[in-house]
């Protein structure tokens, strides 16, 4: 696993070499010269200069740091990776070098990735297949492309007019999400993103579960609005974007 925040998951009182050794070592079984020479091929795969192994995680920049983690998840050569926000605690331009990164060992060591992240342009770049949730209610599931086509469900709908742009002729409009957010413990009648939801049909979310809806095989979402009439209001909204 890769964790949002390499601070709080790399001990401070070993060196990045050290963490490497041991988790080859736990993860891969070896010892001896075979563990410095594994040691020494994650640091290169994931750029980790020689040096930098002799120093201890608070001497590192945080790129750094989350590239000694990132080697520490791939010392066991797993098959799936579990990415939770990797790169949300960076910044921007060492942000595309972390997803750089992962696209590039992806391909190399032919590992999957769970990927988790509320920036869909990130999860956009890496995925296959997106999973979109609200409170832990899968809302959506389709192909990285397709939940990118209209229609989608509403909430994912609000999560892409977050997606800056740099399309001056048509900015994005953001599409604001109302009143707080429900209690995971007591989650909202009917569908549970009602109590936000720009597109409410009034009652029939507030006590009806909703349906999943197919938009195309392997393209689901789940809400009472059908596919075509919502495609039909999510085009609208863009034509009248661009009319603008």
């Amino acid at each position: 696993m890769v964790f949002q925040n390499p601070d709080a998951t790399l001990n401070p009182a070993w060196t990045a070499g050290g963490i490497l050794s041991r988790a080859v070592g736990r993860l891969g079984g070896l010892s001896g010269e075979a563990r410095r020479q594994r040691v020494d091929e994650l640091a290169r795969r994931v750029r980790v200069e020689e040096q930098h192994l002799e120093a201890k995680p608070t001497e590192l920049s945080g790129g750094q740091k989350q590239r000694v983690a990132i080697a520490r998840a791939f010392a066991g050569k797993p098959a799936l990776v579990v990415c939770d926000e990797p790169a949300s605690a960076l910044d921007v331009s060492v942000q595309a070098s972390i997803l750089n990164l992962l696209a590039e060992l992806q391909v190399t060591e032919g590992v999957s990735y769970i990927f988790i992240s509320h920036d869909l342009a990130v999860v956009r770049y890496l995925s296959d297949r997106i999973a979109v949730m609200y409170l832990a209610k899968l809302m959506e599931l389709g192909g990285a492309e397709e939940i990118f086509t209209p229609p989608h469900h509403p909430y994912t709908e609000a999560l892409m007019s977050a997606i800056p742009t740099l399309d001056f002729d048509h900015p994005s409009e953001r599409i604001p999400l109302g009143g707080p957010v429900p209690s995971l413990s007591a989650p909202p009648s009917g569908c549970r993103f009602h109590t936000r939801c720009h597109r409410f049909l009034g009652d029939l979310c507030v006590n009806e579960t909703p349906p999943w809806r197919e938009v195309a095989p392997g393209h689901n979402y789940l809400c009472h609005i059908e596919p075509a009439e919502l495609r039909e209001l999510q085009l609208a909204q863009l034509r009248d974007r661009g009319a603008r």
